[in-house]
């Protein structure tokens, strides 16, 4: 078969703008993972409990690939769809692998009640919330705003619910935590030392803080502009690769951070990674961009995706309700996410 040179070039091209969008992706999670790992040592190093760090500190980190290339998408490239189309991705992503991938490493994954005490209703309200905004395939600026503040209730709610009893609980994963960060010579010796070394741990944390978001912004930026680019090459859809690659490639971040916190018996950091970043997704990485402008809803989210995210939701809510997560419960979760993917690239 002999080729024309538009052809070749329209090739080269898109293998140069694939290169580009799994650079970026990994450059995203790399950057988020360093900003979740040094969030949560600065966390450990001004003494919050993991329930704390879990559920707010460590959900703010890695929704961060979300709400970043979210703004980019609206703000630098004008593409407000995008919005949607990787908040709903995300949050499938993040419900049924994490807790599928959890369940199978853990067997079972154990769910402590404070999470579903304190996590779980506001999980399943911000869900009904943004789904109910969604009915008319538009968040406008006013519902971006009405979520904001549910996000700020949900924030100040989380922190102040830190009870006698989750105290109690996070004794042993606060002593699991500081012997972790130890091995690095330099994570416990806030614990110990003067007052000096403990500001210039915290100087360090900080700045470490400050370089990953600023990596984080570059790649989101180069993120949003290869899935603008290849789709108008492909003259596919860009919800099709949002919703799917670019969706997966930022809920790797929690999937990571909760398999290694599954592996070291700390079951609250996974768990508070679903409820607490799907939450924080919905709330704010949709909020933010919608107070700047409305965000519009594809055919494919609003007809696939959306009643997807219903499901994830509430297989979330049944398999967690009872403390406890097993793994047949995970392997049936990690089928539905494969269909969901073949759903979306109409395989099925």
């Amino acid at each position: 078969m002999r080729y024309t040179a538009d052809t070749l070039n329209l090739v080269i091209m898109v293998f140069i703008w694939i290169v580009v969008l799994l650079v970026s992706l990994y450059a995203v999670v790399k950057s988020a993972d360093y900003f979740t790992e040094y969030s949560e040592k600065l966390g450990l190093a001004l003494g919050l409990s993991s329930f704390i760090i879990g559920a707010t500190i460590v959900a703010v980190g890695t929704s961060l690939p979300e709400l970043v290339s979210s703004l980019f998408a609206v703000l630098d490239a004008h593409s407000t769809e995008f919005v949607v189309d990787n908040v709903v991705g995300s949050n499938i992503a993040n419900a049924l692998l994490i807790l599928g991938v959890g369940a199978v490493v853990a067997r079972p994954l154990s769910v402590k009640t404070s999470l579903i005490d304190v996590d779980l209703p506001f999980f399943f309200a911000s869900m009904a919330l943004f789904v109910y905004f969604a009915y008319d395939r538009v968040i406008t600026t006013s519902e971006g705003i009405f979520l904001l503040i549910f996000f700020l209730i949900f924030l100040v709610y989380n922190i102040r619910s830190e009870s006698k009893e989750i105290v109690r609980e996070d004794k042993e994963e606060l002593a699991e935590m500081k012997q972790r960060y130890a091995e690095d010579g330099d994570a416990a010796e806030h614990i110990a030392h003067t007052a000096n070394k403990k500001t210039a741990l915290y100087v360090k944390y900080g700045a470490i803080i400050l370089v990953s978001m600023f990596v984080l912004a570059i790649s989101a930026k180069y993120l949003i502009d290869s899935v603008l680019t290849i789709s108008a090459l492909l003259n596919i859809q860009s919800t099709l690769l949002t919703v799917t690659v670019v969706a997966f490639g930022t809920s790797l971040p929690e999937v990571l951070t909760s398999i290694a916190a599954i592996k070291r018996g700390n079951h609250a950091i996974a768990i508070g990674n679903v409820f607490g970043s799907n939450t924080f997704n919905v709330l704010l990485v949709t909020g933010v961009p919608a107070v700047f402008t409305d965000l519009q809803i594809t055919d494919l989210t609003y007809v696939i995706a959306v009643p997807f995210l219903v499901i994830a939701t509430f297989v979330t809510i049944f398999t967690t309700f009872d403390n406890v997560v097993r793994k047949w419960e995970g392997v049936a979760m990690l089928f539905l996410y494969i269909v969901f993917l073949a759903r979306i690239i109409n395989i099925i």
